[in-house]
């Protein structure tokens, strides 16, 4: 019965509201301030259109709301909830309900990292990606993205590969999946990891609710790096959020004659973010240390178990992004062997196949 009124207050109040912050601090929750729903004006907390809107709006209109919450085991925590991740309380638009599937004490994390990027990332972003994903992953820090096609799901499926704990961030109500062939991870993260949502069930779909999500990324991490961005990127809203609550921001060099790193590098130029070449740097700059470093440093190579002699050759002449041509020279195996073993080891989850045609490790 909580959630009936949390879904109503979310209702009221919108996303991204200004006075988020405000109303987080005055202590009084969804229930109560439902309850004086006719004269919230006396409170002198809401906008004139939140006023409006509690005032002609009741628990019973929002009824169906949560029939399909309940229907699709969504739950809901308000910022008067103890559970209520405390570093999205302190942001000036604060998110008042949050909608989610999974873990939620994953936003309580000792450390977490934010890793955003392109949507449409090369071979090389995809390879730096899933290093710093898993580096971060490795060393117990929790993984933080939006679940995006390109670098926020490379990011997300390494960190889970290398057993890592990742949050997912939706710009869309949890019984819908954007993109729409992430729908199997994306179930899998709603039940061994987290997913969150500011949007209730049936809420309207707007470009605009994905630039509102990208601030709580930013919020939700103790520091923030970026993969790959090109000049206009929606991944540079996300820094100037991050930057704008004190959080550090790193970036991954790359070539200056590639668009695909043009917003990125110019974030290094302007001293906006700090370079890296690996995900240990961010973690040694937050102060953080691997909760389990013996067994990190003691990793050997990888359980090549189940897999034949020529499996294994192709995976270990494998160095960052390759096509087939490459592998075939590099293994002295036949084209055909080489090229039937890559769609094994695909299929296996072994190596991920990019756009362009090239060949890269997972594990």
């Amino acid at each position: 019965m909580k959630q009936l009124y949390d879904i109503w207050f979310s209702h009221i109040m919108g996303v991204n509201c200004i006075n988020g912050q405000q109303v987080a601090a005055c202590g009084l929750g969804p229930r109560f301030f439902y309850n004086c729903r006719s004269d919230l004006k006396q409170f002198n907390l809401f906008t004139e259109r939140q006023l409006e809107t509690a005032a002609k709006t009741s628990v019973e209109d929002v009824q169906e709301i949560y029939e399909i919450h309940l229907k699709n085991d969504i739950k809901s925590v308000n910022y008067c909830d103890t559970e209520f991740p405390s570093r999205l309380k302190e942001i000036p638009n604060a998110p008042l309900v949050l909608f989610y599937k999974g873990d939620l004490s994953l936003l309580k994390a000792d450390c977490t990292v934010g890793i955003i990027g392109s949507r449409r990332c090369n071979a090389e972003g995809e390879k730096a990606c899933s290093m710093i994903s898993k580096d971060v992953a490795k060393a117990g820090a929790v993984v933080v993205s939006g679940l995006a096609q390109g670098v926020d799901s490379i990011a997300h499926k390494s960190c889970v590969s290398a057993g890592g704990r990742t949050v997912a961030f939706l710009g869309v109500p949890l019984n819908e999946y954007f993109p729409k062939t992430n729908k199997s991870f994306q179930d899998k993260l709603c039940a061994e990891h987290l997913v969150v949502s500011e949007y209730y069930c049936t809420y309207h779909y707007y470009s605009s609710n994905f630039i509102f999500r990208n601030r709580l990324i930013a919020a939700a991490s103790d520091a923030l790096c970026v993969v790959q961005a090109k000049e206009r990127s929606g991944s540079l809203a996300t820094v100037n959020r991050a930057k704008e609550y004190d959080k550090p921001v790193f970036a991954l060099p790359g070539s200056i004659f590639s668009p695909a790193y043009t917003g990125s590098n110019k974030l290094l130029v302007d001293g906006t973010a700090f370079a890296l070449t690996k995900g240990s740097q961010i973690l040694e700059y937050l102060g953080f240390t691997a909760k389990d470093e013996e067994a990190i440093q003691a990793e050997t190579l990888p359980d090549y178990s189940g897999l034949d002699e020529t499996a294994i050759t192709v995976l270990q002449v494998m160095d960052g992004a390759m096509n087939a041509n490459m592998i075939i020279r590099a293994s002295g195996l036949k084209a055909a062997v080489v090229k039937a073993t890559l769609t094994s080891l695909e299929i296996d989850g072994w190596v991920h196949r990019t756009d362009s045609g090239e060949y890269i490790r997972t594990k």
